[in-house]
């Protein structure tokens, strides 16, 4: 049922998955999940680290044999435990690479970073192939292991998985994975710590017993496989690692296009958009960009793609500004069978037809609002999930008029212009007091975008959801910062909380918290632009108890 991509979507989809083009199924290997490919005996694996931990080849797992390929004390290659390397640029990095005398087909790579008590999160890195004599990201980060999730891989160097399932392969005669210092850093002219690599390891361990063998590098057929998710109010199936979220161009071949296709993302979790750094949470043409008369078999989309089929009944999303003219705009929200898109609803503006289109309480709405115009806030829900590989959101001309300024809309959270979350009142248990956490507003009711496999007759709103279960105050992020760093706390009830910066002497240095908060989980940004380097200490004092951190300034 679940063919791979025609040559057609896959040239569309390799355009945002990649900055370069790739050419489908011309490597000689076919899919085989009992090769690794760097076992190969034609494979020929280098690396740029004399005299460090380990060799290459301690690094790779052979699924014939279920084993290691070489005997090593701790499978891992690079740099040895507190030993530092210097000038380590993206030019000029630390890297382990594996070559073929022929292309190869890879659509799987896994790798495991060094350990979190090690300070890797500025540490840059790259996964990268080899194409027409030269070197091409297949996925990069500028700041350690949380970077790129959003283009089918997950994040690695801090105790992280590196874990990337390709929507098709990529071709290649050789393939590396790199590490460097930060390049923010190394730009600034100051000798710091950051400027270095300290105690980067490239590991082919297991990271738990669930999580798969690394390293591999493989070509694997996903055709056919069974959806692999179970219902979860708690999971966007926009943002699972695996995923690709795409708009049929490149942001960079239209001037001013409006955001990424990311911008749009709800993380339930997070009770906010998975990047509250978006500026607008908007997708689409720049404001007064002409279309023209898109058609409907090439239409205007945001989708979300997987390697392996998901389980999909429940999804969301909004329309544009009523100041641009599209409610005679034709809509479909589609999936793909394997073989053509089937329409799960559509319509025409805020009209539509098909199945039912229910609100978060499972009502049906009874006005007009669903649809892709400015009133915009639609539901689609099923009892019964697809099965799919491919789920969209389409528009497209009416043939009228051309398709004018337009694009997707993400609302109920907070972005850098604006914050459409909702406020909640605080009444003071002694003396009745009302008060308004204008200060921290909880999320807005109604999520976009968010495609989920859920429970719809048990599920309840994520906010009620994330609300912890105890008190708890974590590790700031990045760590060593310069100058900015986040501080993510929780708490089980609303009440009065107090978070304060304090120097090695036990002076006060910034009150970065101190009002009433509501319950559930919340982050402060902190800019150190103005203290000097050093470590600092940040507490957290409430009627819940009080927690302390370290933290590590590094300009």
């Amino acid at each position: 049922m679940y063919k791979r991509l025609t040559s057609c979507v896959a040239l569309g989809i390799s355009l945002l998955l990649l900055s370069f083009s790739t050419v489908f199924a011309q490597g000689d290997n076919t899919p085989d999940p009992l090769v690794n490919l760097g076992c190969l005996e034609s494979a020929t694996l280098t690396g740029s680290v004399p005299d460090g931990r380990g060799i290459p080849s301690d690094i790779l797992w052979d699924p014939a044999t279920g084993d290691f390929m070489t005997p090593s004390s701790w499978h891992e290659y690079g740099l040895g435990y507190d030993s530092t390397a210097g000038g380590v640029t993206k030019d000029n990095p630390m890297y382990w690479q594996v070559e073929w005398p022929t292309a190869k087909n890879i659509n799987y790579i896994t790798c495991t970073g060094p350990f979190g008590n090690q300070p890797q999160p500025h540490t840059g890195w790259a996964v990268q192939i080899w194409v027409d004599d030269d070197w091409q990201d297949l996925a990069k980060a500028d700041n350690g292991w949380d970077a790129d999730t959003l283009r089918g891989i997950s994040g690695w160097v801090s105790d992280g998985l590196l874990h990337w399932r390709g929507i098709e392969p990529v071709v290649t005669t050789k393939l590396r994975f790199l590490a460097y210092a930060n390049p923010d850093s190394l730009a600034d002219g100051v000798d710091t710590f950051a400027d270095s690599l300290w105690s980067m390891v490239f590991v082919g361990r297991q990271m738990s017993a669930s999580s798969p063998k690394a390293c591999l590098i493989q070509y694997l057929d996903f055709t056919g496989e069974e959806a692999d998710n179970d219902k979860d109010e708690m999971v966007n199936l926009g943002l699972v690692h695996e995923v690709v979220v795409s708009v049929p161009f490149n942001n960079g071949e239209i001037s001013n296009s409006r955001g990424q296709p990311s911008d749009l993302l709800y993380d339930p979790v997070k009770g906010d958009f998975h990047d509250i750094g978006t500026p607008w949470g908007e997708i689409g043409y720049p404001y007064n960009y002409d279309a023209g008369y898109v058609e409907e078999d090439a239409p205007f989309y945001w989708m979300c793609e997987w390697p392996v089929p998901k389980n999909v009944n429940y999804f969301t999303w909004e329309g544009c500004y009523g100041n641009q003219p599209q409610p005679n705009t034709p809509w479909a929200v589609q999936y793909w069978d394997g073989a053509a898109w089937v329409e799960l609803a559509s319509g025409v503006g805020s009209d539509r037809f098909g199945p039912p289109l229910l609100d978060s309480n499972g009502k049906s709405y009874n006005h007009p609002g669903i649809g892709v115009d400015s009133t915009t806030s639609s539901t689609w829900q099923s009892d019964e999930p697809i099965q799919t590989t491919k789920f969209r959101l389409a528009v497209w001309s009416d043939g009228i008029d051309p398709l004018f300024s337009f694009h997707f809309r993400g609302r109920g959270g907070q972005t850098q212009n604006w914050d459409e979350r909702e406020y909640e009142r605080y009444y003071e248990p002694e003396t009745g007091e009302q008060v308004l956490l204008g200060a921290d507003p909880i999320p807005s009711t109604f999520k976009a975008i968010l495609v989920q496999y859920k429970d719809l007759e048990t599920a309840v709103e994520s906010e009620d959801l994330v609300k912890p279960t105890e008190f708890s105050l974590d590790q700031n992020y990045p760590n060593p910062f310069n100058p900015q760093t986040n501080i993510t706390y929780s708490l089980k009830s609303t009440g009065r909380v107090r978070l304060v910066l304090y120097n090695v002497q036990g002076q006060e240095v910034a009150v970065l918290v101190d009002g009433i908060k509501t319950s559930g989980t919340h982050q402060v940004t902190f800019n150190a632009k103005s203290l000097n380097s050093g470590v600092y200490f940040y507490r957290i004092n409430t009627d819940q108890g009080t927690l302390s951190k370290k933290m590590m300034l590094m300009k």
